[in-house]
């Protein structure tokens, strides 16, 4: 069986960065708090820093 992916909408990737940026939380605090993975915390700062919130938005279609 197959892993099953999570999707995520714009305002929880938004919570995310949010919770990365305006606190002195780390990655995994964040990611821990969220029940999600460090790295995906990561991309969506990264994404958020390099087109602001069009970044958040889903890539897959």
């Amino acid at each position: 069986m197959g892993n099953i992916k999570r999707t995520f909408d714009k305002a929880f990737k938004k919570q995310a960065v949010d919770l990365y940026l305006n606190g002195d939380m780390s990655y995994q605090s964040v990611a821990d708090k969220l029940e999600i993975d460090k790295n995906q915390v990561r991309r969506w700062v990264k994404y958020f820093e390099d087109e602001g919130i069009l970044g958040l938005e889903e890539k897959r279609g």
